[in-house]
C-alpha cells in the first residue's frame, strides 16, 4: 500500500476505513512518537499517538487509490474481520490493536534481509512511488498534491530519482538529442 499511495509511514498507520470514499483516501491524521530524556542524556520513545493533523498544511489531502490499492485495502479489512481485530476503525491492526509505524518499518527491513536484498525502509517506498509518477508523466503539481508537499521543489529535489540503468539512460539521450 505504501508503494501504491506514496503515504508517509505515520500517515498509513493512521488510516481508518471511514477515510476511504470511492477512489480516494482522505489523509487527515498521522502518528507521532513522543520521547523523553533519560538520566544519562539519551532519548527514549515514550509512546506513539495519533494526532488529528498531518505533517504540514499541504498534508491534509485526498489521495487517489489505484485498483491495486483498493484490492490491498479489501484484503486488509478481510484479514481484520477474520481475526476479529478492531480498534477505533483503524486499518492496520493486530491482536493488540493499532499497529505502530516502528513495527511496520522494522518488519519491512527484516523481510528485506530475509530475502537477501539491500535493507530498505518504508520511506524508500514513498520515494519509489513519486519517481514512478514522475516517470509516468503525471503532472508535477498533481503529484505534489497527492504526496502532501507544499512545493514542487521538494518533490523534485528529494524524491525524483533515475530508476533506469546507464544503458537505458544513454538510449534516451540518443533518442532525444541525435538528429534533432
Amino acid at each position: 500500500l505504501l508503494f501504491q499511495t506514496g503515504l508517509r509511514l505515520g500517515e498509513i498507520v493512521a488510516i481508518k476505513s471511514t477515510d476511504i470514499s470511492g477512489n480516494y483516501l482522505h489523509v487527515q491524521r498521522m502518528e507521532i512518537r513522543t520521547t523523553k530524556q533519560l538520566p544519562d542524556g539519551s532519548w527514549a520513545t515514550q509512546r506513539f499517538e495519533i494526532v488529528e493533523h498531518t505533517k504540514s498544511e499541504a498534508g491534509n489531502r485526498n489521495v487517489y487509490l489505484t485498483s491495486t490499492a483498493k484490492k490491498i485495502i479489501q484484503q486488509i479489512e478481510l484479514c481484520n474481520q477474520e481475526h476479529g481485530y478492531k480498534d477505533n476503525d483503524f486499518l492496520f491492526l493486530n491482536a493488540d490493536g493499532r499497529i505502530h509505524s516502528k513495527s511496520i518499518d522494522t518488519r519491512i527491513r527484516k523481510y528485506c534481509r530475509h530475502i537477501g536484498i539491500a535493507e530498505k525502509g518504508c520511506h524508500k517506498a514513498r520515494k519509489t512511488n513519486i519517481s514512478l509518477l514522475i516517470d509516468g508523466r503525471v503532472n508535477i503539481n498533481r503529484i505534489r498534491e497527492q504526496v502532501g508537499h507544499a512545493s514542487e521543489r521538494t518533490t523534485y529535489n528529494n524524491y525524483c530519482f533515475n530508476r533506469m540503468t546507464n544503458s537505458e539512460t544513454e538510449n534516451l539521450f540518443e533518442k532525444a538529442l541525435v538528429n534533432k
